[in-house]
């Protein structure tokens, strides 16, 4: 319980204080702090303009720079009315956006690298960026260190898919794979400083009750401009829900419910999609390795061997006679025999050892890497959108 309360405190002083970083402070402090801030978002803007992500990395860690907290375009139309506010926060923005470019240029040369210790220091520096990225809480922010942590994701199944590549060294990069900003409390802290109130006050809210709220919030100026519906709602459902004062601060929940309504879009991703769209590709990734490391090396495309293919003609010609129609694997339309030498590989493992892991989806990485079409699902849809171009 103390545990629980600290948590809670920590994220009420974050959320409360909403411009927790000096760049955020910038266009509300004097003139002379505010000049010298915008100066140092300028010089990092230039450092990353002109440079490799590995030379601007050098850069931040020489000049300890730390990552501005970057708000969603919604909170700068909503809370902020100075203009010059407005121009601060507005280039914290173009510098996330320089930020997300770097990281589509890096994903496209991440297919070319081959995996070796190249790829291997180019997924720790990704590692690197993503932990300065949710250094500090922003909404910016949680989607350019998810973004990072994709790509290492990817980095990862290209060398695990190698078996000249160590494992121990792949072992490395999947021990950093679940950092804690993917949690709650972090997911919490952005929503709250996105708000500008402290709406969410317990850590232990379930993305279920999150939901609950979320629908709530939609429903009560509904119930409140048509007491009709209301009353048909309570004869079939029972009385309206109410926020539980255990998980919200009411207060701020009831006065902030247009937070709830305008930022649908926006915001959903982080309150419920703890993965985004990138869950298959961090499962992928996990899952190909697990398959490494169990079974010990990727096997060749299945084919059946002589005996076993004249027993099973003599058991479908047994079956036919009995009036009973059973066909082999291979003549599915679906059948791949890369995937059947996985499953028949699996099965033969203990179950301890393939409790809570997929062959399916290892096949599936494995096969992506083979064709050259792993990809984070940023990359994916940018090159399903080129191909529909170039058909046009």
């Amino acid at each position: 319980m103390r545990k629980i309360l600290a948590i809670v405190f920590v994220l009420e002083i974050c959320s409360c204080a909403v411009f927790g970083t000096d760049l955020f402070l910038a266009y509300q402090s004097d003139e002379q702090n505010r000049q010298g801030e915008t100066e140092r978002l300028a010089r990092m803007t230039e450092v990353l303009q002109k440079n490799t992500l590995e030379e601007f990395w050098k850069a931040v860690r020489a000049h300890h720079w730390n990552m501005p907290r970057i708000p969603s375009q919604w909170f700068i139309d909503t809370h902020v009315s100075d203009e010059k506010g407005k121009l601060c926060l507005q280039a914290l923005r173009d510098f996330g956006d320089r930020l997300a470019l770097k990281l589509d240029g890096l994903a496209e040369e991440q297919q070319t690298l081959l995996p070796n210790d190249g790829l291997f220091q180019r997924t720790l520096l990704l590692f690197e960026f993503k932990d300065w990225l949710s250094g500090t809480a922003g909404y910016d922010n949680f989607f350019l260190a998810q973004r990072c942590l994709a790509l290492t994701a990817v980095g990862l199944t290209r060398l695990t898919a190698s078996l000249a590549f160590p494992l121990e060294k792949c072992e490395e990069i999947a021990v950093r794979m679940n950092p804690e900003w993917l949690e709650m409390p972090y997911r919490l802290q952005v929503l709250n400083g996105e708000a500008n109130a402290t709406i969410f006050i317990n850590a232990n809210i379930t993305d279920g009750q999150l939901n609950e709220h979320w629908q709530l919030a939609k429903m009560l100026p509904i119930a409140k401009k048509r007491p009709d519906l209301v009353k048909a709602y309570e004869d079939t459902f029972g009385p309206l829900p109410q926020p539980d004062a255990t998980l919200v601060n009411v207060g701020a929940f009831t006065d902030n419910l247009h937070f709830f309504g305008e930022t649908e879009r926006s915001h959903r991703v982080i309150v419920w999609d703890r993965f985004r769209l990138e869950s298959s590709t961090y499962d992928k990734a996990l899952s190909l390795l697990k398959f490494r490391t169990a079974v010990g090396f990727f096997p060749p495309p299945f084919v059946r061997g002589e005996e076993e293919t004249k027993r099973l003609n003599a058991e479908i010609t047994e079956y036919a006679n009995w009036g009973m129609e059973i066909t082999k694997a291979e003549d599915s339309p679906s059948y791949d025999p890369l995937k059947e030498a996985f499953r028949r590989e699996w099965g033969k493992l203990d179950k301890k050892k393939t409790e809570g892991v997929s062959y399916a989806t290892a096949f599936e990485a494995y096969k992506a890497v083979r064709n050259g079409m792993f990809f984070d699902s940023h990359t994916a849809e940018k090159k399903r959108q080129q191909k529909i171009e170039t058909q046009k």
